[in-house]
C-alpha cells in the first residue's frame, strides 16, 4: 500500500539510513512498487514515501523554497482549484499543481489544523528544520491507515506494522486485550494492534514531535459530533440532495486522466457506483468474483451489461486458490483481517493491467441507512446498558461469521491465559465505545460502528486492493456524509432513501434484483409488491432459479481443501508451545466444524489459524 514512514530520535542513537532501507525494502511488495528517502542534515531525522505508481508519481519530498519545510504525502486531494484560489488569496503562490505542493502552501496559510481546510484522502508528514518537529496528519477518516511507536524521545511511523519493526528499539511484545478483542469479534478495537506501544494513527488528527525534548502530542482537529442536526429536511427533499450529493462525489473523483474501475457485486452500494459514472470512452471496467452461477456474479453480469461496462469474472471454484493467496493477505492485513476475507485478492494482477483505481461502494449501505443501525434499539435506546449489549451481540454474532460464544470463550485458552482474557474484550468494548457517549444520541452507535468495525475491520479488503490499485471512496465524501448524518432517523430507515435514489438516479437499476433476496430496489412500491410476490410463489414452486447464496464457500474449504493446512498449523508444536491455546477443546472445534453437523462454525476457527500466522511472521 502507497504511504510515508519516517524515524526521529531525540537521543541520536539509531540508525537512520539503516532504518530507510529496510522499512523501504519491507513495505515494497511488488516490482512496480517505488520509494523516496530523506535524511534531515544534523538531525537524527529519517522520512520516506512509499507508493504504487498511480497517484503522485512525482518524486518526494517537496521542500519549501526557503529549505525549511519538507513534505512527503500519501493519497489525494480533491477541489485543489478552489484550495488554490484561497491559497493565493492569502499571498501564497503554488510552484505547480502536485497535491505535496499544495499541502505544503496549505500549512503555510493555515498552520497545523491545515487538514480541515482541504478535502481528500491522505496521510501528509512535515518536518519543520527550524523548529526541529514533525506534524503529522491524515483525512477526516483516516483512509489510509497508518501506524506509530513512541517511546523514550523516539517516534517512527509506517503504512503496515512491519514498517514501524523496522527500528530496532521497537519491541515485539503481544498486547494481551487485543487478543482478546480477536478471538471475540474477529478484529481489533479503537487504535489497538497486536503490539504493545504500536497504535493506529486515529482519524482526523494531528500530532507533533518535539525532536528537541522527544515529546509526543496528538489531538483531533474535527470529529462527528461537529455534524449539526437539520431536521427540517423533508424525505422527498432527502432524495433529491442526497443523490445530487452522491453523484457530484462519483463525478468528483472520476475527472482524471486514471482508469476507473469498480468491484461489482449483486448489491446496491457498487451497483450504484457503477451507475453515476460519467458516459466515458473506453467505458468503466466492472470486475466481480465468486463461484461460477452464485448470487453475486448473476446479478453482477445484468448490471455490467444494462451499464455497458468492460466486465470480468474470476472464479473460485474451490478453496486451493486460498492456499495460493494466503501468505500475500496475512503480509498485506498483518493478521488484522482473517483468511476468510481474502476473496478480491485473486483479481488483482489482472485488473492492474486495465485500470488504476477502484471507485468502491465501500460501506455505501452504512452511510444511505442499513436497518441494523437505523432502529429505535439503536437510535433511541432504553440506557447504555442496552445500547452496549446490541453492540455486543453485533460484533460477536451478526456482522461477519458468528463467533465464539461466552461458553467458548472459557473453553479456548488454557488455564493461564484463561484467567487473564475471559471477559477482556466486553470491558475493551466499553473503553472504547466512551468517548463517543457524549457525541450526538442518535448516531453515536453508527460512528462508533464507523470508526471501530468498519475501519479496523473491512477496511482491510481496501488495504488489499491498494498492494495494486488505488482506492477511492464516494460514499465517504465530506459533503455527503455532513448531510446525511444530519437527517432524522426515520429517513434513513429500511433502505427507503437508498430504493428512491437508486430509481431516481438511474432507474434501469431499479428493476435489477438485489443478491439479498431476489427483490428489486425499486421505490414504486406496487411494481415491488409485484415482483416480491412472483418471486416467492416461484420459490416455492421450485420454479426460481436456485443459486448459492455465498460468493467463495470457506466452511467447506476448511472440510476439504484447507483441512490439512489449517491442522498443519493449528495443532503444530510451536502452536502447543506458545501455550495460549487449549489445544483439546481446538480439536473438538475443528472437528465440530469436519462433521458438518453446525453451521458458521468457520468464525469461530478461522481467527485462530489467522493468530498463529501472524504471531509466527511478526512475532517469532
Amino acid at each position: 500500500m502507497s504511504g510515508i514512514f519516517g524515524i526521529l530520535d531525540a537521543r541520536a542513537e539509531t540508525d537512520i539510513p539503516g532504518f530507510l532501507v529496510q522499512a523501504a525494502t519491507r513495505l515494497s511488495h511488488f516490482s512496480w512498487y517505488h520509494s523516496d528517502t530523506y535524511i534531515a542534515p544534523g538531525d537524527a531525522v529519517g522520512l520516506g514515501r512509499v507508493g504504487i505508481g498511480i497517484l503522485n508519481i512525482g518524486p518526494q519530498p517537496v521542500i519549501s523554497p526557503d529549505g525549511r519545510l519538507i513534505v512527503l504525502m500519501t493519497g489525494e486531494l480533491r477541489d485543489t482549484g478552489s484550495l488554490r484560489r484561497r491559497l493565493e488569496a492569502a499571498g501564497i503562490s503554488p510552484r505547480d499543481h502536485s497535491d505535496p505542493e499544495l499541502s505544503l502552501c496549505a500549512f503555510q496559510v493555515f498552520g497545523l489544523d491545515f487538514a480541515r481546510e482541504i478535502d481528500g484522502d491522505f496521510m501528509i508528514a512535515i518536518y519543520d528544520t527550524a523548529d526541529r518537529r514533525l506534524i503529522l496528519t491524515n483525512d477526516r477518516f483516516g483512509l489510509y491507515p497508518h501506524y506509530y511507536y513512541c517511546s523514550n524521545g523516539r517516534l517512527v511511523f509506517a503504512p503496515e506494522v512491519k514498517g514501524v519493526l523496522s527500528a530496532p528499539f521497537v519491541e515485539r511484545k503481544l498486547d494481551l486485550t487485543a487478543l482478546a478483542e480477536y478471538f471475540r469479534f474477529q478484529q481489533l478495537l479503537g487504535s489497538k494492534t497486536f503490539h504493545q506501544g504500536i497504535s493506529l494513527f486515529p482519524y482526523a488528527s494531528v500530532g507533533q514531535f518535539d525532536l528537541k525534548t522527544g515529546d509526543w502530542s496528538l489531538r483531533r482537529y474535527w470529529d462527528w459530533e461537529m455534524i449539526a442536526p437539520d431536521p427540517n429536511v423533508s424525505f422527498q427533499e432527502a432524495v433529491i440532495e442526497t443523490g445530487r450529493r452522491l453523484r457530484r462525489a462519483v463525478e468528483r473523483r472520476t475527472e482524471d486522466h486514471l482508469r476507473p474501475g469498480v468491484f461489482l457485486s449483486g448489491g446496491l452500494d457498487s451497483r450504484t457506483i457503477l451507475g453515476l459514472v460519467p458516459p466515458r470512452t473506453p467505458p468503466p471496467v466492472s470486475a466481480t468474483f465468486g463461484m461460477r452461477g452464485c448470487q453475486d456474479v448473476h446479478y453482477a453480469e445484468r448490471i455490467a451489461r444494462t451499464l455497458g461496462s468492460r466486465h470480468y469474472w474470476f472464479d473460485l471454484p474451490d478453496g486451493r486458490w486460498v492456499l495460493e493467496h494466503v501468505n500475500l493477505h496475512l503480509t498485506l492485513t498483518e493478521g488484522f483481517h482473517s483468511w476468510i476475507h481474502a476473496h478480491g485478492i485473486t483479481m488483482l494482477p489482472r485488473l492492474r493491467e486495465v485500470m488504476d483505481y477502484n471507485l468502491t461502494g465501500w460501506d455505501g449501505g452504512t452511510v444511505m441507512g442499513h436497518p441494523v443501525m437505523v432502529q429505535p434499539a439503536i437510535n433511541d435506546p432504553v440506557d447504555d446498558f442496552a445500547l452496549i449489549t446490541r453492540l455486543y451481540g453485533f460484533l460477536t454474532q451478526l456482522v461477519t461469521w458468528p463467533g465464539m460464544t461466552e461458553a467458548e470463550e472459557r473453553m479456548v485458552y488454557t488455564p493461564d491465559y484463561r484467567k487473564q482474557l475471559v471477559g477482556l474484550a466486553f470491558e475493551s468494548l466499553m473503553q472504547e465505545f466512551a468517548p463517543y457517549q457524549q457525541m450526538n444520541p442518535t448516531w453515536r452507535a453508527e460512528y462508533f460502528f464507523m470508526m471501530n468495525h468498519d475501519r479496523r475491520s473491512t477496511h482491510n479488503m481496501n488495504t488489499i486492493t491498494r498492494s495494486h490499485l488505488e482506492v477511492r471512496f464516494p460514499f465517504w465524501d465530506y459533503q455527503l456524509i455532513d448531510f446525511m448524518y444530519s437527517l432524522k432517523p426515520d429517513i434513513r430507515s429500511r433502505h427507503a432513501l437508498y430504493h428512491h435514489v437508486i430509481t431516481r438516479e438511474t432507474p434501469r437499476l431499479a428493476r435489477i434484483p438485489s443478491e439479498k433476496d431476489d427483490f428489486w430496489p425499486t421505490a414504486n412500491r406496487r411494481q415491488r409488491q409485484l415482483q416480491s410476490l412472483a418471486v416467492r410463489l416461484r420459490k416455492r414452486l421450485r420454479l426460481y432459479p436456485k443459486r448459492p447464496t455465498l460468493y467463495a464457500d470457506y466452511e467447506n474449504y476448511l472440510r476439504y481443501e484447507l483441512r490439512q493446512w489449517a491442522e498443519a498449523i493449528l495443532f503444530d508444536t510451536r502452536t502447543e508451545q506458545r501455550g495460549i491455546l487449549n489445544l483439546p477443546y481446538v480439536r473438538s472445534l475443528m472437528a465440530r466444524h469436519v462433521s458438518g453437523q453446525e453451521q458458521w462454525t468457520i468464525g469461530k476457527i478461522a481467527p485462530l489459524i489467522t493468530f498463529e500466522m501472524m504471531m509466527r511472521r511478526y512475532f517469532d
